[in-house]
């Protein structure tokens, strides 16, 4: 496994509606490179702070992680409440909130560009925090020795995840 980005090394940006702050590990741009035979994704890291509307991005499908405690999420008008090991998926389109934070976080965010009219193309990138044995990259979510928090890995077919560290799998 090899370094694609590291947090401590990229600086962070507004969010699109000025509410808080994100660093982006991987631009849609910067994702063609990476995986061609892919449907165009984003992956970031949020900084939770307070209570705050999201963005709306239509035309992405979104993956919330939330790290370091749970929260709770208004999502066209239902509450959810989402444990740090548990993904969190909607649409750009739809109305969401953080609602419930219990204190300030970090949130993992992966956004992968929607293609509706395409029953066959190209597949989409998805996000789990379980190894089962295959994935194209891995976000280490906590620190451990020689492996900094919230780096982004790329895996090779032969690589073995340190047992000791939590792991977002991008598959």
């Amino acid at each position: 496994m090899h370094v694609i980005a590291s947090f401590d090394d990229l600086q962070p940006v507004p969010w699109a509606n000025g509410a808080g702050e994100t660093t982006e590990l991987v631009s849609l741009t910067d994702s063609q490179a990476l995986t061609p035979s892919l449907r165009r994704w984003r992956l970031s890291i949020a900084r939770l702070d307070r209570p705050a509307v999201f963005s709306p991005l239509p035309g992405l499908a979104r993956t919330f992680l939330p790290i370091g405690g749970e929260v709770g999420l208004e999502i066209d008008g239902q509450l959810h409440f989402v444990a740090q090991d548990e993904p969190q998926r909607f649409r750009g389109e739809q109305n969401v909130s953080l609602v419930e934070l219990g204190s300030p976080c970090f949130a993992l965010n992966l956004m992968v560009e929607i293609d509706d009219g395409a029953s066959t193309g190209p597949r989409e990138l998805e996000m789990s925090t379980r190894f089962t044995g295959s994935g194209l990259f891995a976000v280490t979510l906590d620190s451990g020795p020689g492996q900094p928090r919230f780096q982004l890995l790329e895996l090779e077919k032969s690589d073995v995840l340190p047992d000791h560290l939590g792991m977002a799998i991008l598959h």
